[in-house]
């Protein structure tokens, strides 16, 4: 039966801008918040009346790497009315077009040097120079048609968009951001203003789970995925919180600054203890960074049990690393541990107030309590679905309301913590046995001659799929009768690597730190399975 939750908190109906300012904790009280709305109007298109122009629903891609400007220009747009649409800085033409066309953005806002890409799948569109905004505007050779940003400061001034009204707050969108789902191309995943106050009200106002000293955040999570999107440009405005991303700047940031709570994909965690083992002093200096750290929170990607304990070693003693589970559609944070609870056996923790959760079979049924299937889950912090895409819609959320994750999931009965094991659609098929590609990972990466690790599987003719593993390697001495004998004591023989194991020197990664395994598929079938 659906494990409903046990109790709920009050979400507020307000618009985001309305919401992030009932504190006023960094705001100059004297000087009243504005925003140029007149000013996107008159910039964009002079010649149009408002109505026309609010017709086009004031949806603008920024489309940037992680600068300052960034969080001021997505708070820009939804004060406008508007949707942020957010997009990878480093999408090919392809892959804008797709965005472009899937969320039906109008306007655009990027740098000069990433101009390239985005203008031919704009141009195609029908997005006009006049329509793509450029940030660093100066001697950069572009066409004079596209304007600096700052042009939007000249049109004068009024209050943003704000509401106080449930229906208005549960169906008007703040933010599209980009989602695998479940199959097929990327979905723009449709972020109310009642999913980004419902985040943040659940992760950080838990009036149960009080976070009880001075927090301070370093936000190093790509801005533009679900991941950090919701904390970057609203919990940072409501709560005060005071380019690339290089491990020794990051952990001196961390001491300089006096960070107290961090926000980790694994491949960040990993970074971060290769790190420390990397010089003979080293160690000591990173515990040192942290030493202010009282709690590391790590999602987007399963992290293994015995790298979490790893990292466990280098945090002070009172200082708890745990998981969450997150997805676009559930506006990031479903799932955690709420501080100061350690947890150590690589669970999601427990699912935040108001969230219901149900697990189900292949047939859409569900299985008895403690048995693996389906993740299933509906609540405040779950979107209405995609948008312009109604199939995929009805495909992923049932006449209960619950969104059907692709996740493979199973509730442990005495702690009631929830363990993540695979998605729906990884799993291999081996001789009629299915096989957890992560299950194999959690063997081989154990193994101290091995950095990384993905296994998919490939295909084996009359036996189905084959596990295949590639691997990224410590030390070069470590070959796959090594690793045979490592997995053949650790895995049932139907999971060992009878595709075949693939030394690589990386490991596709989308920037939230997920294997791309869809490539490493490509690959395999273009190669020819046979062929590693």
């Amino acid at each position: 039966m659906p494990r409903l939750s046990r109790y709920q908190l009050k979400i507020p109906f307000k618009d985001v801008l309305s919401f992030c300012s009932e504190t006023q904790s960094k705001l100059d009280q004297d000087k009243p918040v504005r925003y140029t709305k007149p000013g996107l109007r008159a910039t964009v298109d002079d010649d149009l009346d408002i109505s026309a122009l609010l017709s086009l629903a004031f949806d603008m891609q920024v489309w940037k790497p992680a600068i300052i400007h960034y969080p001021i220009l997505v708070q820009a747009i939804i004060g406008a009315g508007g949707v942020f649409v957010g997009t990878n800085p480093a999408y090919t033409p392809t892959e804008l077009r797709h965005a472009l066309e899937t969320s039906l953005a109008k306007f655009i806002i990027t740098e000069p040097e990433l101009l390239q890409n985005i203008k031919q799948p704009a141009v195609a569109l029908g997005i006009s120079g006049e329509r793509i905004f450029l940030t660093n505007h100066g001697d950069t050779n572009v066409q004079s048609t596209m304007r600096p940003w700052r042009t939007l400061l000249e049109h004068g001034q009024e209050d943003w968009s704000q509401f106080d009204d449930e229906d208005k707050s549960k169906t008007t969108n703040a933010m599209l951001l980009f989602s695998s789902g479940t199959t097929g191309l990327p979905k723009a995943t449709q972020i109310s203003h009642y999913n980004l106050v419902a985040q943040h009200v659940l992760v950080h106002e838990n009036p149960q789970h009080p976070e009880s000293y001075p927090v301070s955040r370093i936000m190093s999570l790509p801005m533009f995925h679900a991941a950090a999107a919701p904390y970057t440009h609203l919990s940072s405005l409501r709560a005060g919180y005071p380019r690339r991303f290089e491990v020794s700047l990051y952990l001196s940031s961390i001491e300089r600054f006096g960070i107290t709570s961090l926000m980790m994909v694994p491949p960040m965690v990993t970074a971060v203890i290769a790190y420390s083992s990397s010089g003979p002093d080293l160690r000591a200096q990173v515990r040192q960074n942290l030493q202010f750290v009282r709690s590391v929170t790590v999602g987007a990607a399963p992290l293994s049990k015995e790298t979490q304990a790893r990292m466990q070693t280098l945090l002070p003693e009172q200082s708890p690393i745990t998981q969450v589970w997150a997805m676009s559609e559930t506006s990031c944070i479903a799932s955690c541990t709420y501080w100061p609870e350690f947890e150590h056996t690589g669970s999601v923790g427990r699912f935040l107030p108001g969230i219901d959760a149900k697990v189900v079979d292949e047939s859409g049924s569900e299985v008895p309590d403690g048995m693996r299937g389906e993740l299933c889950v509906r609540g405040p912090t779950i979107t209405r679905g995609y948008i312009n895409n109604p199939e995929a819609r009805a495909r992923d959320w049932d006449q209960d309301g619950y969104f059907h994750t692709g996740d493979i999931v199973y509730q442990d009965q005495s702690t009631e913590l929830w363990y993540v094991v695979d998605r729906k659609k990884e799993l291999i098929k081996v001789r009629g046995f299915q096989v957890s590609p992560a299950e194999i990972e959690a063997a081989l990466v154990s193994h101290p001659l091995v950095q990384d690790v993905a296994v998919i599987g490939v295909d084996g003719g009359e036996d189905g799929e084959l596990p295949r593993a590639y691997v990224i390697r410590k030390d070069n001495t470590l070959s796959e009768s090594d690793l045979k004998v490592w997995y053949a004591e650790r895995l049932a023989r139907y999971k060992w690597l009878t595709g075949g194991v693939k030394f690589v020197d990386q490991i596709p990664r989308n920037a939230s730190g997920k294997i791309l395994k869809n490539l490493l598929r490509e690959q395999a079938r273009t190669l020819g399975s046979h062929k590693l």
